[in-house]
């Protein structure tokens, strides 16, 4: 029976690792300017798309920034809201051409709810260091939707919760634009300082580094962010040293949990095609480091169909549905055998 098991887990593997799509793009590269040809503005402006082999891919609307509308299906981006009180903000580097990294700001909550991007050869390269530890308004939120109402910090003087970058700062080390554009208070949530800097959070974020890409050919697409749409995921609303129970105006939510979404675009040199494995992990935001002696990362390791159900937000919706389906609901179990997870 053992046996059986194994040999059905390996099976899913196999099938994860061979399934293949119709784009062997990196996509991290997006020019910032009129797509004429349509290959990634996401269709007709409609709000639906049309794509038969994708019902549920991001779709460009009229009012969409172009540099948005460029990016949004990037196989990073998780389906936006657009809710009314939601904006998509891409941050280019424009000394490279390259895109950043992206993030969904809710300007009702005053909170990003996740923040994307990848991680190849070419941009997890570690250059520059870390020069400043401050946090700027976001120009681009500024130039993209004129919200200029969230340019104070409001962590400032908490003197509780860390400045927690959920794109780090220390994977856009190529050169110090992209450092820099990672410390703009819309790519943070308030963080315990253990959970930041000492816990899963930390371990996490130097386990995704040692699966970064050695290969030019393959791509990590990542998606982190913290629990804000629902009130009984959050732990309490700050505005600098002070507190509040609910929503209030001036004050930012603590999400309860965080969680991570990892796609991986795998070159196979037999048949010479692309393809996928993803996972998820979910955190419980507790102010502890990480106990290596008793824990580990693998027990935080979710499908993301499980992670889609717990955030509410539909994870790699720009892959086509089969291939979404497929590595969307993948056993744990041969998720920790395809990944290395113990």
């Amino acid at each position: 029976m053992k046996h059986t098991k194994l040999l059905i887990l390996s099976l899913i593997a196999a099938m994860t690792f061979s399934a293949c799509g119709t784009d062997d793009s990196l996509q991290f590269n997006f020019p910032d300017k009129e797509n004429n040809g349509g290959g990634n503005t996401g269709g007709d402006n409609s709000g639906g798309s049309t794509d038969k082999n994708n019902a549920n891919k991001n779709v460009a609307t009229i009012n969409m920034p172009i540099v948005v509308k460029n990016a949004i299906n990037g196989l990073e981006f998780p389906k936006l809201k657009n809710n009314g009180s939601s904006y998509a903000i891409v941050h280019m580097d424009n000394t490279t051409g390259m895109l950043n990294y992206s993030t969904e700001w809710d300007d009702n909550l005053k909170s990003q709810r996740w923040s994307c991007y990848t991680l190849n050869t070419t941009n997890s390269q570690n250059i520059v260091g870390r020069p400043k530890d401050d946090y700027p308004s976001d120009t681009d939120l500024k130039t993209l939707y004129g919200v200029v109402d969230f340019t104070s910090d409001p962590y400032k003087n908490n003197g509780r919760y860390d400045h927690g970058h959920i794109c780090p700062s220390a994977d856009r080390r190529l050169n110090s634009t992209q450092e820099r554009q990672t410390d703009f208070l819309t790519n943070m949530h308030p963080q315990y300082s253990d959970f930041n800097q000492k816990g899963t959070w930390y371990n996490m974020e130097k386990e995704l580094q040692r699966l970064a890409p050695k290969i030019d050919s393959d791509t990590l697409f990542i998606v982190k962010g913290g629990t804000v749409d629902n009130p009984e995921n959050i732990i309490e609303y700050i505005y600098k040293n002070l507190t509040a129970n609910n929503a209030t105006k001036g004050y930012i939510p603590v999400p309860k949990y965080f969680f991570v979404a990892v796609l991986k675009k795998e070159f196979n040199t037999k048949t010479q095609s692309y393809g996928y494995s993803a996972f998820g992990y979910w955190f419980k935001h507790e102010n502890k480091a990480f106990d290596s002696k008793n824990d580990k990362l693998g027990n935080y390791v979710v499908n993301i169909k499980t992670l889609e159900k717990q955030t509410g937000i539909d994870f790699f919706c720009n892959l086509p549905d089969d291939i979404e389906k497929q590595v969307e609901e993948i056993d744990v179990q041969a998720i920790k055998n395809i990944w290395g997870f113990k």
